[in-house]
C-alpha cells in the first residue's frame, strides 16, 4: 500500500469542504431527507476519494462508514471551521494503517 502523504490529506480537506458544500447547497434546496452527509458523499465523490486515498478497490459502502465513523468521533461540526481539518486526520490515519475491515475506531 501506499504511504498517504501530507499533500493528500490537504487534498482530502479541499474535496471535504467541496462535498459538504454541495451537499448544503442540495439540503437547502429541498433535497432527499433520506440521505446524510455520507452517503451523499460516498455516491458523488468516490471517484475523487479513490483517487486521494490511493484505493481503487475503495466501495461507496466503505467510503460512508469512514466518513460516519469520523463524524462521529467529531462531536459538533457546526460553526466549526476545523472540521475537514479533523475528518481528513482521522480518515487519513484509517487509510495509513491499513484497516483492512475500512472502520474506524
Amino acid at each position: 500500500m501506499s504511504k498517504f502523504y501530507e499533500s493528500d490529506e490537504n487534498n482530502m480537506k479541499v474535496l471535504l469542504k467541496e462535498s459538504d458544500f454541495a451537499f448544503s447547497i442540495l439540503m437547502d434546496t429541498g433535497g432527499t431527507a433520506n440521505s446524510d452527509f455520507a452517503e451523499y458523499t460516498s455516491d458523488n465523490f468516490i471517484r475523487s476519494f479513490r483517487h486521494i486515498m490511493q484505493k481503487p478497490d475503495l466501495s461507496r459502502a466503505q467510503l460512508a462508514s469512514m466518513l460516519r465513523a469520523a463524524e462521529r468521533r467529531k462531536k459538533r461540526r457546526d460553526n466549526d471551521e476545523n472540521w475537514a481539518d479533523f475528518m481528513s486526520h482521522i480518515i487519513a490515519h484509517g487509510v495509513t494503517n491499513n484497516n483492512s475491515d475500512h472502520r474506524l475506531h
